[in-house]
């Protein structure tokens, strides 16, 4: 007679068998595609694993990058009111970023992004690295956010050579280093 193993052990077995056959991705689905112009629309979808023009980092690689006295850009959406918060109660919403950061806002959105508002991000990209395009830039959002991916393809359209992108966003920073309150940009 054979032991039997208990049925948690037999669960939790499928359960990582199933996963490992899923393949990359959640659910096994693949990354998509790079799109040939910006995403436009809903920001918070699954984004391609690359960005041409553009190193793709992840946390390591990020460490040495602000080691290196890369400019940061947190290009995430300002925080929302719920709309089952009560009208009377504040309102006092906080965006959490990377320490060193600059947040700003709105600046990947896609085509929709107004002509002045992409030629004000871009001299604020300018501003930052002193006009050398050359200096390492890294964009990041939240994961699952076009945003960064849209912006970063717009510094590396606009010329700039050393444009990385940080796909998982803050939130995969905040696993195991601080974050802090910003505000954004002025003038912003």
């Amino acid at each position: 007679m054979t032991a039997s193993r208990p049925k948690a052990g037999r669960l939790a077995a499928l359960a990582l068998a199933a996963v490992l056959a899923a393949g990359p991705g959640l659910g096994g689905d693949a990354p998509p595609p790079e799109p040939a112009g910006y995403r436009t629309g809903v920001l918070r979808a699954p984004t391609p694993a690359t960005l041409a023009g553009a190193r793709v980092l992840d946390v390591p690689a990020l460490e040495a990058a602000i080691a290196a006295g890369a400019v940061l850009v947190d290009v995430g959406p300002v925080p929302v009111r719920p709309d089952d918060m009560p009208a009377d109660r504040p309102w006092l919403p906080t965006h959490r970023s990377i320490p060193g950061a600059v947040w700003l806002p709105g600046a990947g959105l896609g085509d929709d992004l107004s002509a002045e508002r992409a030629a004000e991000s871009l001299r604020r990209i300018a501003e930052l690295t002193g006009g050398d395009q050359a200096r390492p830039v890294v964009v990041f959002c939240l994961p699952d956010c076009w945003a960064s991916w849209n912006f970063g393809r717009r510094l590396v359209l606009a010329g700039y050579t050393a444009v990385a992108w940080f796909p998982g966003g803050v939130d995969a920073w905040q696993v195991d280093h601080p974050t802090v309150p910003v505000k954004a940009a002025a003038g912003w």
